[in-house]
């Protein structure tokens, strides 16, 4: 019976201290989110410029309290001013008093031009943003007709990267997307030209067009013209230019 005694009142005194404890710790622990303060700052995933510009954009943060809402008003503020970056957050650690900021740069997939000579990137998103000093220059362009959108339709977005894939086949010198028709153009490197029509089975179509182009460069030394106008119903025109 003492023994029993015993036993409960050590598990009672345990208890009791691990919901003091817990208590106490959940205390301690609000206290220290609520009056969270930057002891140190990094960023991580940029470099060069970018990483100076987000240095200074977190600077005025360094020996001050910083509370969730700021973290999330910075972020958006990164997102605003820098629309090359994707993946931003920004995190506190609470234990270290770090101010840990990440992000990477977008990877243009191609370029086009704006009718006032303003230069826009298309990343693998299908995400259209501003870059000033991409880290490619060999970036293929494309030309927009139409009010651009933020994002492009995906299809197109594959179009460019099948087509890059089979540069050999369809190097093409342009590419034009009319978003007010939803229609697409190539030209070729040789002059050729593709009309895939609408923005629509694009995968199956650069594929028919890549063996129809290979097997065309063998039957005429000029350039020529597709036509996938009816590419539904499993047609596609060959035409050869006029010399």
């Amino acid at each position: 019976m003492k023994l029993f005694i015993l036993l409960a009142l050590l598990a009672a005194t345990l208890g009791g201290g691990y919901w003091g404890g817990s208590r106490l710790y959940r205390t301690l622990r609000q206290i220290h989110v609520e009056g969270w303060r930057v002891k140190t700052i990094a960023i991580v995933g940029v470099e060069g410029e970018l990483l100076q510009k987000l240095s200074a954009l977190a600077a005025p943060y360094q020996h001050q309290t910083f509370s969730i809402k700021q973290a999330v008003s910075l972020r958006e503020t990164i997102l605003h001013r820098y629309p090359m970056l994707t993946g931003v957050s920004v995190k506190r650690r609470l234990l270290t008093g770090k101010l840990l900021i990440s992000a990477r740069r977008r990877v243009p997939l191609a370029r086009f031009v704006r009718p006032d000579g303003s230069v826009y990137y298309i990343d693998t998103d299908s995400t259209i943003y501003a870059d000033p000093h991409p880290d490619k220059t060999d970036i293929p362009l494309v030309e927009l007709v139409g009010e651009i959108p933020d994002k492009l339709n995906a299809e197109f977005v594959g179009l460019v990267e099948n087509t890059l894939k089979l540069h050999k086949e369809l190097h093409f010198a342009f590419l034009r997307l009319n978003v007010a028709d939803n229609t697409v153009r190539m030209r070729l490197a040789d002059g050729a030209e593709i009309d895939f029509g609408k923005a629509s089975y694009l995968r199956q179509k650069v594929d028919r067009a890549a063996q129809v182009v290979t097997w065309a460069r063998k039957k005429y030394t000029g350039p020529f013209t597709l036509d996938f106008q009816f590419f539904e119903n499993g047609k596609v025109f060959l035409t050869q230019k006029a010399s």
